[in-house]
């Protein structure tokens, strides 16, 4: 299938956007204009409860009742009485009054320094305060690590909401520092709700998503948002996407995608410092943010970091994404059908062979085949590559990868390859997530074929990176 014009330009745009951050719901509905802002910063009402305030106690004097006025008894006139003779006493010398004492100067006070307020941060994406309301959150259920919150559990504390989803490659990078956060700063007045808002219908099932949570080692709270009324409210576009509301309710900081983490952090101590908290014994981190390899972009498309990949006809029909290079896929959706490879093989496009049931959100093997002569292929330019699975509850399956016609070489296995005894490198899946297939330490060009020899084998996305070994 020849590649449309326009390609160029929507991997492009497409390109730049999913590299740090995952694909979104933008085919089923346009994006959203974020909301105007105020054109000065005037305070407005949150609907986020805010600390109680402090109001300063008024003494209010006691009604005292005017005394009546007092007119002075006129004397009774009475005959004046002769003073009696008495002899005159000796002059006598007048003692002089004591001197006034010397005036005291009252004790000196020392004066209260007053509090100093925190400087805020110089971070892209810092709001002033009382500028934009917090809208409450809409729907989330499925609390897990905590009882069910609302609205009036976020009085008084810094409200951090990571919207994720857990097969989403840029996601689970940030994780460890989410983690990190609540670790140092939960006791402090931070808290951390990870808003798991799912990409794919089996993201749905509590059940994954608690698995999910307790295999990824997050300990903070995480609500569900299956129905994305909390996404939609915040007018999110992309996993992650992070939203942070001081102690008053109002949102002070929005990133979208992966990075800024010392940056991130900064605001968090601001607005928890801006509260009154000591955090003089709490060590931010200043590290760098992960650096991608160089090399990750140019202007040959072959050399261009490989874009995510969908299975299924909702963004490659519905959406029009065009990530499949077979014409047949195009033409009957949820259907059944036998695929030839078109021999043709391009960054940022899949091919398939074999017999095949391209679903909505999925491309599923529709055969058992012991020889693994069926596959789904493409060719990448990273370092990373990942592929989102399904597994119904059932025995684990297998299926085998080769890279350039052969094992992948282990210094480029990703965390999920193992080898059988002929040296065949394969993959157990045996649970629905993110499976880790290549990871080397450098980014460079290679063609991948997926061989699934079982029935059940389902993808839904293969997913890329351009970050070395060392940043597992």
């Amino acid at each position: 299938m020849p590649v449309p014009p326009w390609a160029g330009l929507v991997l492009t745009t497409l390109t730049l956007i999913t590299a740090l951050s995952c694909g979104s719901d933008q085919a089923s509905e346009p994006l959203p204009t974020p909301p105007p802002l105020p054109p000065s910063p005037t305070t407005v009402a949150s609907p986020i409860p805010t600390a109680t305030p402090v109001v300063a106690s008024t003494v209010t004097s006691s009604p005292v009742q005017a005394s009546p006025t007092l007119v002075p008894a006129t004397p009774t006139p009475e005959s004046t009485p002769t003073p009696p003779q008495v002899q005159a006493s000796p002059a006598l010398t007048p003692t002089p009054p004591p001197p006034d004492p010397t005036p005291t100067s009252p004790p000196t006070v020392p004066a209260l320094a007053p509090q100093s307020a925190p400087t805020p941060p110089n971070v892209i994406g810092l709001e002033p305060p009382g500028r934009i309301p917090a809208p409450a959150p809409v729907g989330l259920d499925g609390w897990i690590n905590t009882d069910p919150l609302g609205v009036p559990d976020f009085a008084d504390k810094i409200v951090l909401f990571d919207f994720w989803t857990y097969t989403c490659v840029n996601c689970i990078r940030t994780l460890p520092y989410l983690q990190d956060w609540h670790e140092k700063y939960s006791d402090e007045g931070l808290l951390v709700i990870g808003v798991h808002t799912p990409e794919f219908d089996f993201e749905k099932l509590h059940e994954n998503v608690a698995s999910a949570v307790a295999d990824l080692g997050i300990e903070y709270a995480v609500a569900q948002d299956n129905d994305r009324g909390t996404w939609r409210t915040y007018r999110v576009q992309a996993w992650p996407t992070k939203y942070i509301m001081d102690g008053q309710g109002f949102v002070r900081y929005y990133y979208r995608g992966e990075g800024a983490y010392a940056d991130t952090e900064l605001v968090i101590r601001y607005l928890l410092e801006e509260m009154g908290r000591d955090l003089s014994h709490i060590t931010p981190n200043s590290d760098p943010d992960p650096i991608p390899i160089a090399g990750t972009r140019a202007t040959d498309f072959e050399k261009f970091l490989t874009r995510e990949l969908y299975a299924g006809t909702f963004r490659n029909i519905d959406f029009g994404g065009a990530y499949i290079l077979n014409e047949e896929y195009y033409k009957s959706p949820n259907v059944v059908q036998q695929y030839t490879d078109p021999g043709e093989r391009k960054n940022h496009f899949l091919f398939i062979h074999g017999e095949w049931l391209n679903t909505p959100e999925s491309l599923d093997h529709a055969r058992v085949s012991a020889d693994y002569e069926d596959y789904i292929g493409f060719r990448f330019f990273a370092s990373e590559v990942n592929a989102v699975l399904n597994h119904e509850p059932g025995e684990p399956y297998h299926f085998r990868v080769t890279m350039d016609g052969g094992p992948v070489p282990e210094d480029s296995a990703g965390a999920d390859i193992q080898y059988d005894a002929e040296g065949n490198s394969f993959v157990t899946v045996d649970s629905p997530r993110m499976y880790r297939l290549i990871r080397q330490a450098d980014v460079s060009s290679h063609e991948l074929l997926i061989r699934p020899a079982d029935d059940r084998f389902s993808v839904y996305a293969f997913t890329f990176g351009a970050y070395g070994r060392d940043d597992d």
